[in-house]
């Protein structure tokens, strides 16, 4: 499994992220999550993703239990606006995934630039969980948002990461198109922040046949440092790996 820097943040990734969206669906308990996590960590995956609004939290506490914290890039986030709510959601991250310290938190699904600014106060928060060590590096999910939204969060200055919907066609994007998207995506790259994909195969929307190609897509994404895909299954783990272990092949080889 290919790992890189993730931006200039000094936090060492896996390029395939697990997203763990669908665990608290198809899960009968945390410990089955777990061992989902567990089993991708045997491949190389040391990138998951959560966030409060999943209620998979307590599968990635499990899932870290099994591994070990140190071995695990943890990434969370919170649809929160105000100070209060977001010292509420960063203390039931850390309780619930049995951890001291989370190496990207974000603000969860920022949808404008005035969606941005009106999270200043739930930023300052995580800022000062930054500084006593609690947090490793910020950033923001634009979640499906496009245009003006991008600029606002590659221009902050304490955004050092995004989370970003992008896919061959261009499928879900709402405020602009996939070009002009993917020049915002470079320049997040470009100016040392941590680029994520998801929504790369639109959530499913495909022909299963067609989803390898549609994976490959984002691995072949010079701008994107992890892709993040919401694996439900182990024949998904399977899969998603693979194509993964494929592509750093061609990449050495190059």
């Amino acid at each position: 499994m290919e790992r890189l820097e993730y931006g200039d943040t000094g936090i060492e990734i896996s390029r395939l992220c697990y997203g763990v969206g669908h665990l608290n669906n198809v899960c009968d308990s945390h410990a089955a999550g777990g061992d989902l996590l567990s089993a991708a960590y045997d491949q190389g995956v040391t990138f998951w993703d959560t966030a409060e609004m999943y209620s998979t939290q307590l599968h990635v506490g499990a899932g870290l239990k099994a591994v070990g914290r140190e071995n695990v890039v943890v990434q969370t986030k919170a649809e929160i606006t105000t100070p209060e709510g977001m010292r509420a959601s960063l203390e039931k991250s850390l309780r619930e995934m049995g951890t001291e310290f989370i190496d990207i938190y974000f603000l969860h699904a920022v949808a404008s630039p005035e969606d941005l600014a009106e999270r200043e106060g739930a930023l300052n928060v995580l800022l000062d969980a930054k500084e006593r060590g609690v947090i490793g590096a910020i950033g923001c999910s634009t979640h499906v948002y496009a245009g003006p939204v991008m600029d606002a969060v590659i221009d902050h200055p304490e955004m050092r990461a995004v989370l970003a919907t992008a896919n061959k066609e261009g499928r879900m994007l709402e405020g602009g198109p996939l070009d002009a998207h993917l020049d915002h995506l470079r320049r997040a790259y470009s100016v040392g922040m941590g680029v994520s994909l998801m929504k790369v195969i639109a959530a499913g929307d495909i022909p299963e046949a067609d989803i390898p190609e549609w994976i490959r897509w984002g691995f072949d994404c010079e701008f994107a440092h992890a892709i993040n895909l919401g694996m439900s299954n182990r024949p998904e783990i399977d899969l998603d790996a693979r194509l993964a272990h494929e592509h750093a092949r061609q990449r050495r080889a190059a």
